[in-house]
């Protein structure tokens, strides 16, 4: 018999519950609105902010034909393909140091603003900050382009550093890659200066040995390489360079201290030529940028009265609940 009536108590009565709601509507509907005007304000701080989004992708294989031939004059094996791509890693490579992004991000109203007041080292770091906003995205398997973004309070200011960081970047590539092929150059220089120097070492110790043997002329084929029974399979590179004869290898000291290295110069016009040219690394079209606006004011505004709604009932349930507890106390 005890047993029925506490479970009887402790039954939730959702009838009285939904009757106190009712009741206390006013309430409810106050808290609701209060929470609402507390959305429209927290939707009006918040700044527009716009999600400005381009992809830029290599170029065809016939722009890039003048710096895939200076490569390629280096000897080095590379298809226009992954040459292509490997001029879009560079790319994002040089992007991502961000020292473009903060070039044309300090000059911007906002940031101006915001850094005007500060000293060199916290303007430094808050610039850092704002280079957060800025995204790239390399390329996959699936795609071969990639996507830059940017998140920006003005459609046109954050279109133009878009515009302006890609551009920038490009010369800056452009010197990069410039920069990297005269140093390969020099390098190509001095390793062919070492062997030729190294080769002219050689061949004057292989001619004072011939001047000294009196071997002017050549005595290679002179040379008698098989024995009674056997045959020894020597060729003539094996056999000592002095027995060319000194008047021949003579000639060839002669010759490599006479090279014009023809094709060392062929390379530094091409390299010249390069800096001075207009060339488009990668393609992108700044008229195909993707708007996608990040605010979402209703949603903001539902939540506000959902969460309005939700503060009121609880109230009223507390308050009702704290009401009849009071009264129970009165009557005992």
């Amino acid at each position: 018999m005890n047993k029925n009536f506490h479970s009887h108590n402790n039954e939730i009565d959702f009838s009285k519950i939904f009757i106190t709601i009712l009741n206390d509507k006013i309430k409810i509907l106050l808290f609701t609105i209060i929470s609402f005007l507390i959305g429209i304000g927290y939707s009006y701080q918040t700044p527009n902010n716009y999600k400005i989004s381009l992809n830029i992708q290599p170029v065809e294989a016939f722009e890039l034909s003048k710096v895939l031939s200076i490569y390629k004059l280096f000897d080095e094996d590379v298809g226009i393909k992954d040459f292509n791509l490997l001029i879009l890693e560079k790319f994002i490579n040089e992007l991502k140091d961000y020292e473009e992004l903060t070039f044309y991000l300090k000059d911007t109203k906002k940031v101006i603003e915001n850094i005007s007041n500060l000293d060199n080292e916290n303007k430094k770091r808050e610039l850092y900050k704002y280079t957060k906003l800025f995204k790239v995205v390399p390329p996959n398997k699936k795609k071969d382009y990639a996507n830059l973004n940017i998140i920006w309070d003005n459609i046109d200011e954050g279109t133009k550093i878009l515009q302006d960081t890609i551009n920038l970047t490009l010369n800056n590539l452009i010197d990069s890659i410039s920069t990297e092929l005269n140093e390969k150059l020099k390098l190509e220089k001095k390793l062919a200066l070492v062997k030729d120097k190294e080769r002219l070492n050689y061949l004057s110790e292989q001619s004072s040995i011939a001047s000294e043997l009196n071997i002017s002329d050549n005595q290679v084929d002179s040379v008698n390489l098989s024995q009674s029974n056997v045959s020894l399979n020597i060729t003539t590179a094996d056999l000592a360079y002095y027995l060319r004869g000194y008047k021949a290898i003579d000639k060839e000291i002669d010759l490599i201290k006479s090279r014009s290295y023809k094709k060392f110069e062929i390379i530094n016009q091409e390299i010249q030529s390069l800096e001075n040219e207009n060339i488009d690394l990668i393609y992108y079209n700044i008229y195909s940028t993707e708007i996608k606006f990040l605010k979402n004011t209703i949603f903001i505004l539902i939540v506000s009265i959902l969460l309005g709604l939700f503060i009121g009932i609880i109230y009223v349930l507390i308050s009702n609940m704290t009401n009849i507890q009071t009264s129970s106390k009165k009557n005992l």
